[in-house]
């Protein structure tokens, strides 16, 4: 089997896993060449009478205590079948056409760690007409430190397949119990990825759901994920910690580049939950800068960054972009 689909689900609005599933189903992928694994994060209703009516015998579902996304996503891995996985949101789609087609036949051709797809980001819960297109930004194969080198991954897992046996062989797993925990397990398979090659279609709809884990602006959920961000910060730290002696230098500046991204993200977010510049000093002075990447090393990661990381290296500058950010989100509630 090429390819398993696993689908992590935690008390979705009705409709969206079955919406879901079929725009997998309708690529007509040969059944024996993928399998779906949804892994119900302890919901309230598991979805089982959604997953019968699709009667196949490639669509599994498994029922776990909730323990949140990463684990879910760690008990589809352990049961994958296929030699690569993909990740797909319960609420995400794929786009119809052969590109994941197309994606599986590179993979047999190319036999790489990563394989990297484009996307689309929708708004609400049905993909629109003109969506935003990202594209993948690199040419022939490179390791996944180079491309961590040159660019911001982000924490979107769902934008790659991924060999299993190089999972398995490196022992990469998702951290349980947090959120951001994308973020620290896409910096681990892009530092030691050999191999990255792309396809250039986007295959995949993000779908902006009001009500996600991710858009919920509870002061709970905000409170929290600011903390489990810092938390992110802090594993990376230890893998640059635990690597140090056998890195090569793309890979020691990957990571740097990573962890200085990451920091401009919690300053940013801290700050976008209205957060004071006194807070976001002391927390940059302390827990950051205890693992030296506060004041914010330099790179060249491009000139918002440079601006930034310029401002954001003094009480003064956090106090000027406090306000920056501050005119920004009240200007996008408008």
């Amino acid at each position: 089997m090429q390819l398993t689909i696993v689908i992590p689900h935690y008390n979705l609005p009705d409709g969206l896993l079955q919406r879901c599933i079929e725009s997998i189903t309708a690529l007509q992928i040969p059944h024996d060449e993928y399998e779906i694994i949804v892994v119900d994060d302890g919901s309230t209703n598991p979805p089982r009478q959604t997953i019968g009516t699709f009667n196949a015998s490639n669509i599994r579902l498994i029922e776990c205590p909730h323990a949140c996304q990463g684990a879910a996503r760690n008990k589809g891995m352990k049961e994958a079948r296929g030699r690569y996985i993909q990740f797909v949101d319960a609420d995400d789609t794929l786009r119809p056409g052969n590109a994941l087609q197309q994606c599986l036949e590179k993979i047999r051709r190319d036999n790489p760690d990563i394989l990297r797809f484009g996307y689309t980001e929708c708004q609400g819960d049905k993909p629109c007409d003109k969506p935003y297109t990202k594209k993948v930004k690199f040419g022939n194969t490179i390791s996944g430190a180079a491309y961590m080198e040159r660019n911001n991954i982000g924490g979107m897992v769902w934008n790659c397949i991924i060999k299993n046996e190089f999972i398995i062989k490196r022992g990469i797993r998702f951290s349980t119990g947090i959120f951001h925990e994308d973020e620290e397990f896409c910096t681990a398979i892009y530092f030691h990825a050999q191999t990255i090659i792309k396809c250039d279609a986007p295959i995949y709809n993000y779908c902006i759901r009001e009500g996600s884990t991710i858009y919920d602006n509870k002061k709970e959920a905000t409170e929290r994920r600011l903390a489990d961000l810092l938390t992110v910060l802090e594993k990376t730290a230890t893998l640059r910690a635990v690597t140090t002696l056998h890195s090569n230098s793309i890979q020691k500046r990957a990571l740097q580049r990573k962890m200085a991204t990451l920091v401009a993200d919690i300053i940013y977010n801290n700050m976008k939950a209205g957060k004071g510049a006194n807070h976001i000093h002391m927390l940059c002075t302390t827990r950051i800068a205890t693992h030296k990447l506060y004041p914010i090393p330099d790179g060249r990661y491009g000139i918002k960054f440079k601006l930034f990381r310029l401002l954001a290296n003094n009480k003064t500058g956090l106090r000027i972009l406090q306000t920056i950010v501050s005119t920004l989100t009240k200007n996008h509630r408008k």
